[in-house]
């Protein structure tokens, strides 16, 4: 059975929400991941040495999840009741991939995974950016394209930044102590933006947003234990990441730039190339006995076709 969520899963990927989600959980934790699917990524938390337990609304997919999962729970995580079910237990990693977005409300649900965390435990959250470049020119163009998954998927109910997730986080009692980013150029997502739509000048204003081609935000965050020493530690972290992103576009716009530049500056040498060969072959051609030969006719064909002076007279007839 084909379920809307359940893909192939890169763990080496260098691009990829899954892969950095991963990466961070790491080997051989015991995982709660809410919102499991069929359990593409459980899948790889067990091969990676990993005990997990799943929450999952549908009863099909938690089935599916069910062959790599110590157990799964369904029920839809926005009813306490669902989360009832995991009793006192506590672990030391909760992921929340790509599920924050689909609740009415989001904030409850990320407190009741807090509550699951266990001393020194972390939580993994991805998100998409619905800052993305290609939603904006898009609703520049009037257009909210929603489509069955990405940016739109059809059944979020909540949009964020990287601002908004932020908020988020600290509104839930975690510090994010660690944020990657899914790059997407500009043009290549799933909306179906065209570059030939929007003038250059736009373009270029878009991208000097550095979070313009950020598809999602993938964050690791830890519980906020009032430690004033941690929290501005991660907040420095978080300046030191936003810096270090920002500085890998700007390098990649001027990498652009230049490739632009030095594909411009061929052009033009071809251009030139081209022009000194045609006036080769011009020069080539007026030096040939042919084009001396005629040179009499040229002229006459000139005299012939030439506009008459105003005030000439015409040439007297014969008789």
């Amino acid at each position: 059975m084909a379920f809307a969520y359940d893909v192939a899963v890169d763990a080496n990927s260098g691009n990829n929400a899954h892969a950095f989600m991963l990466g961070m959980v790491g080997f051989n934790k015991s995982v709660l991941e809410v919102g499991c699917a069929a359990g593409h990524v459980t899948k790889v938390l067990a091969q990676r040495g990993c005990t997990v337990v799943g929450l999952e609304r549908d009863p099909a997919a938690a089935r599916s999840a069910a062959t790599w999962a110590r157990r799964v729970v369904v029920g839809d995580v926005e009813d306490v009741g669902t989360w009832a079910e995991l009793g006192e237990e506590r672990y030391g990693a909760v992921m929340l991939g790509d599920v924050l977005e689909h609740l009415r409300d989001p904030l409850a649900a990320l407190r009741r995974a807090v509550g699951h965390v266990a001393p020194g435990g972390m939580v993994v959250i991805s998100l998409p950016n619905i800052a993305h470049g290609d939603v904006r020119m898009a609703l520049l163009r009037g257009a909210f394209p929603y489509r069955e998954t990405g940016l739109l998927d059809r059944t979020h109910l909540r949009f964020f930044t990287r601002e908004t997730m932020r908020e988020l986080c600290a509104e839930a009692g975690l510090v994010i102590v660690d944020t990657k980013r899914v790059v997407m150029p500009l043009f290549q997502t799933e909306l179906g933006v065209i570059r030939d739509d929007f003038d250059q000048t736009l373009i270029d204003g878009i991208l000097e947003d550095p979070e313009a081609e950020t598809y999602q935000f993938v964050v690791q965050a830890v519980v906020d234990n009032g430690d004033h020493a941690v929290v501005a530690l991660a907040d420095r972290l978080a300046e030191l990441s936003d810096h270090v992103h920002h500085e890998g576009v700007r390098r990649a716009l001027l990498l652009r730039d230049l490739r632009e530049r030095a594909e411009m500056e061929e052009e033009i040498r071809w251009l030139r190339r081209s022009l000194e060969e045609a006036e080769g072959r011009y020069a080539a051609i007026l030096g040939t006995k042919t084009f001396r030969l005629v040179a009499p006719l040229r002229r006459l064909y000139g005299m012939m076709t030439r506009p008459e002076q105003p005030g000439s007279r015409p040439a007297p007839k014969r008789p």
